[in-house]
This record gives structure tokens, sequence and C-alpha cells, in this order.
């Protein structure tokens, strides 16, 4: 079992997954729906906080997840270029680094990248209720199939 922290288009989601002895980007990108236990969920508008024994989420219920432990083999890394980029996924706003080969293009590779897109040193920033809040989370992945923008940072806005 595994925690996840996860950000839906109206809600924050905690729970507990059953990784099966793998990564969470492996169970997220092999399970369509994925059973979580023990699962608290806070309304963005309002605040609110409803906690259910168990809730089966599809993979596009959610914008993004937090990366936990266990990470892959240290052994099967490679050295990598990385870039920074900026993305919008449903109501929130993210800024982080995304890693490439040291022959491809980082942001490239990114979008051709299965169904989430890993992103490091990230700060994800939304509203909840009538407050402004910025998430710094070291390990962020995010779901391309719902990406409304994703951008070099340093490009300009069109």
């Amino acid at each position: 079992m595994g925690e996840l922290s996860a950000y839906a288009v109206d809600c924050l989601v905690t729970g507990t997954i059953d990784l099966e002895d793998g990564r969470l980007s492996d169970r997220l990108d092999t399970v369509l729906a994925s059973p979580l236990r023990d699962v608290r969920l806070e309304d963005l508008g309002d605040g609110h906080v409803v906690v259910v024994p168990e809730l089966t989420l599809e993979p596009d219920d959610l914008c993004a997840v937090v990366a936990s432990e266990p990470r892959g083999d240290p052994f099967r890394r490679l050295h990598t270029r990385t870039a920074r980029v900026k993305a919008e996924v449903g109501p929130y706003r993210i800024e982080g680094t995304v890693h490439g080969t040291a022959a491809s293009d980082p942001i490239g590779r990114a979008l051709r990248h299965d169904s989430w897109v890993p992103m490091t040193g990230v700060t994800v920033m939304y509203r909840r209720g009538s407050e402004d809040v910025a998430d710094d989370v070291e390990t962020l992945l995010v779901n391309r199939h719902l990406l409304h923008h994703f951008r070099e940072a340093d490009e300009p806005v069109t």
C-alpha cells in the first residue's frame, strides 16, 4: 500500500492505494481504475471535507498526482537534459522541470510520454475558496490528456 495525494478538477484527494510492488507512475499508466482506501476529498470551492472508506477513480478523474515512494531503480536512471515548463491542467497552474534523454528535447519527450508526464521541483498554484494556494512538490505526475497549456517557462504567452 502507498499514500496517494492528488489534484482533481474540483477537489484535493488523499488516500491509500495498492501499488502491487511497483511504482505509483507504473500503476497509473497500466490500470484503468484504481480503488483508494481511507479517502479524504477536500472541495476547492468551499473547503468542506468528505471522508469515505473506499472510492474507485478513473485516471481522467485526476489532473495530477504527487509521486510517492517507492522510487524507480537507481541503476536504470539516465543522465537527462532538463527544461523548466509552465502547464495548466484543470484549475491548476503548474511550474516545474521536465526531463529528456541527453539526445532528446525534454519538452517533446514529455508530450510523447505515457499518459502521465513526470515533473520535478514543482509548484502547483490554485484557489481554495477565496485563498490563493501554492504547494511545493518534489515530483508530480501530470495527466497529459487533461493539459490545457504546456510550454517553456520563459516562453511568452500568446
